[in-house]
């Protein structure tokens, strides 16, 4: 080789590096509520627990997983995907994130571009993978550039809406989708998937961040399936104590936050039969914002789909199914009748950390090393997180 190739190969690695370059671990760097223990055991026991069985059973090793995410400014997620997924299984995994600190002049700008470049470097992290420069919820705006990129992309086999606040804080408003309208639209587009997928919702359901009107509404949908679906009444019945043949009221007998997360579950079944789609509610998992005593206000839901178009009846008798279709109410019973098992029976994550010691403990060791990557103190990190916890 040329000497003076040589010195330019070398003057160029010294330059932009020959593979994934950690930051430093000594930025001085606040920590935030979603950096607690708490949200690794998410990442762990839900997150990729459900993905790592759908890479097993669609056969995914050695080819692409595509993931829809609000990555943040850390890419906290992607980074754990491609350690417990990825190189596990030799998966290449190609994102496609949406982040408004991307766009205008958000002082936290330079931070998502620092962190995208050193994930995008990481070994199966696809360089095709993007952070879009827009708000989520324009996916419910069909004639919007977000719903057009979301489409040229296809569909996806994990759908990760992790959110600070609350999915159902806001309800459409003139020029403005909400989570539902982008939900609803990213379900019909997965309808043309010939493959399972998943679903993972991260919402607030505290009272501030849950509109009145959503509530609402979502209060009338657990109701409406508890009176039209037997199997459904009856599990709701058994589970909270209640004589299998006494009608209750599900606002009167379940709490606030439980009411919402049966009519938020059963509003997400809805949709997916709709979009022809066949639910299985996974898991859970609920926890609280802080440190300070009192009831859980954030659950993590996980939603596996699969394909199950329903043929149409033909008015004029022309076509003649095979076999009877199942009517659109005996099957949206059908799929919403373990729903109230998987509420009451939730994970209850900040109680399971407090009695398991060895749990904790390793959901801080992974989490220091997962905020390490992106430069966060790992010493500081362990004694903010017991000093919170004293």
């Amino acid at each position: 080789m040329d000497p003076s190739l040589s010195n330019d190969h070398d003057n160029l690695a010294a330059l932009i590096g020959g593979g994934p370059t950690p930051f430093p671990v000594s930025v001085d760097r606040a920590f935030e509520a979603w950096h607690r223990p708490r949200k690794q055991y998410v990442r762990n026991v839900q997150w990729s627990r459900e993905i790592g069985f759908l890479v097993r059973d669609l056969k995914l090793r050695n080819k692409e997983l595509r993931y829809l995410t609000l990555p943040g400014n850390d890419f906290l997620d992607v980074r754990h995907l491609h350690e417990s997924i990825c190189l596990r299984h030799e998966i290449r995994l190609k994102y496609l994130g949406f982040n408004t600190a991307v766009s205008g002049n958000d002082p936290s700008q330079s931070d998502v571009y620092s962190n995208e470049f050193s994930v995008k470097r990481l070994k199966y992290v696809s360089s095709e993978s993007e952070v879009f420069p827009g708000d989520f919820r324009d996916i419910g705006n069909q004639k919007s550039v977000p719903w057009q990129r979301v489409r040229r992309e296809g569909y996806f086999h994990a759908i990760n809406i992790d959110l600070c606040g609350g999915f159902a804080r806001t309800v459409d408003s003139l020029g403005i989708p909400s989570y539902f309208a982008a939900l609803q639209w990213l379900l019909q587009s997965q309808g043309s998937a010939q493959e399972d997928f998943l679903l993972f919702i991260t919402t607030r359901m505290d009272a501030e961040n849950v509109h009145d009107d959503a509530r609402a509404t979502l209060n009338e949908i657990a109701g409406s399936i508890y009176d039209a679906c037997s199997a459904y009444a009856s599990a709701f019945n058994t589970l909270w104590g209640i004589s299998e043949a006494t009608k209750v009221a599900i606002v009167e007998t379940a709490s606030p936050t439980e009411a919402f997360m049966l009519g938020l579950t059963q509003w997400i079944v809805s949709r997916g039969i709709s979009s022809g789609l066949k639910a299985s509610v996974r898991s859970l998992m609920t926890y609280r914002t802080g440190n300070e005593p009192g009831d859980d206000d954030l659950v993590s839901i996980a939603i596996r789909f699969k394909p199950d178009p329903q043929l149409s009846l033909d008015p004029h008798g022309l076509v003649r199914p095979i076999h009877t279709p199942i009517s659109r109410e005996e099957n949206e019973c059908l799929q919403s009748s373990p729903i109230p098992r998987k509420v009451r029976e939730r994970v209850l994550v900040d109680d399971l950390l407090s009695a398991q010691a060895d749990a904790f403990e390793r959901c801080i060791e992974e989490s220091s090393k997962l905020l390490a990557a992106v430069g966060y103190d790992p010493v500081a990190y362990r004694d903010w997180v017991l000093g919170g916890y004293n």
